[in-house]
């Protein structure tokens, strides 16, 4: 199954759409439109009567933004979206082994917001730090059975670091166990304007791609929110 995410140039990049079966990782800094991204897709599942997971290990909730992206209130979809917030790292492990209890008929997408946050707060203790790796490997692991097994889409959102020896290259957190357990990967960052947003295909690269899009009241978009813009407008006005 395709899922796609009803942007077109979006879909374009990801030859459709998200793919059941297979692990779709995104990476990029903060406010980049990662959490966006993923209830777009959420969104998407929605309109199809598909069923989503999303596990937020952020620390804030997803609902208002959930309930822009979607147009609708959350009583109205919370049969078809089920919100798991794990406060720890040892939490969010226990929580992935167990979504196939959590799963309903007709889940067709997880989303992991993000991946790696809780882990990063492990390696702060690097006694820890192996066995962090370890465990990470495990989860990211299991998703791909999940994926496969549960025929299901895996969406893996992720953050970045500095690339060592580098002033200005960023990389994604733990890029090699993502490396090894995503289908396809995408890199998502600030545009050059407000709301606009720059998406490389990573993975598969056998042709490079990239699409520029737009961060909205109501999600991502193919061209920029017009109230948006001319709030920018109104702005460089004034500082004329």
């Amino acid at each position: 199954m395709i899922l796609p995410s009803g942007v077109l140039p979006l879909d374009h990049v990801l030859n459709g759409g998200l793919r059941t079966g297979l692990v779709t990782h995104v990476y990029g800094e903060a406010a980049s439109g990662k959490t966006t991204m993923g209830l777009q897709f959420v969104n998407a599942a929605c309109k199809l009567g598909a069923r989503s997971m999303y596990i937020n290990s952020e620390s804030t909730s997803i609902i208002e933004r959930l309930e822009q992206v979607t147009g609708r209130e959350f009583n109205e979809i919370e049969d078809l979206v089920r919100i798991l917030a794990p406060k720890g790292f040892a939490e969010q492990g226990m929580l992935i082994d167990e979504l196939d209890l959590y799963a309903r008929e007709g889940t067709k997408l997880v989303v992991v917001d993000t991946l790696t946050r809780l882990y990063r707060t492990v390696l702060e203790n690097k006694d820890a730090t192996y066995a962090a790796h370890r465990e990470l490997n495990r989860q990211t692991g299991f998703l791909k059975g999940l994926a496969r097994q549960r025929d299901m889409a895996i969406l893996i959102l992720n953050q970045v670091r500095g690339v060592p020896d580098s002033h200005d290259l960023l990389e994604p957190v733990a890029k090699n166990i993502l490396d090894y357990w995503a289908d396809y990967v995408l890199w998502m960052r600030l545009g050059q304007t407000r709301g606009e947003r720059k998406i490389d295909l990573i993975r598969p690269g056998e042709k490079h791609r990239r699409v520029v899009l737009y961060i909205t009241g109501s999600g991502i978009a193919s061209v920029p929110d017009e109230q948006e813009t001319v709030k920018s407008g109104a702005k460089r006005h004034r500082e004329e």
